[in-house]
């Protein structure tokens, strides 16, 4: 039996009010870093640290030129809602500590769940940030050293 123009009117309606499109690129990614070989997943960490970079320039060419990496860093992370903790442990910004929580949220809308695009995005952004600071990681934390 054919069906007629209204059968597929309505069918089309259906699949339009349910129709979910999703953009795979994390999804493919995360499977890849769980299953890939360890090239390909160092090659994809690799990327994702330079995009981190790429930002981070941009980010530091829109801010006043007083505005300290630290301050930058900081601002950034609170306007993309990301956890993150500030420690003072010297004069300045020497000493200075910040510890991000790499959490399941999606760090700077990054589809991901794993937490190693994320520490791979932020190193990069810290790194054109503030060269000299050092990104070190403890389990689920950044800790970023000035």
């Amino acid at each position: 039996m054919k069906k007629g123009q209204f059968s597929r009117d309505w069918s089309l309606l259906k699949l339009a009010r349910t129709w979910e499109p999703r953009d795979i690129g994390g999804e493919v990614i995360e499977r890849v870093l769980r299953e890939g070989a360890p090239e390909a997943v160092m090659d994809i960490l690799h990327v994702i640290r330079d995009i981190g970079f790429e930002d981070g320039e941009k980010a530091k060419e829109r801010m006043p030129p007083f505005m300290q990496p630290a301050e930058i860093l900081e601002s950034t992370l609170l306007v993309a809602g990301v956890q993150m903790e500030r420690e003072e442990e010297g004069s300045g910004e020497d000493g200075l500590v910040i510890t991000v929580h790499l959490d399941e949220t999606g760090l700077f809308d990054y589809p991901f769940t794993m937490a190693e695009p994320a520490a791979a995005y932020v190193a990069g952004f810290v790194q054109a940030v503030a060269g000299a600071a050092t990104v070190s990681r403890s389990g689920n934390f950044l800790l970023i050293h000035f």
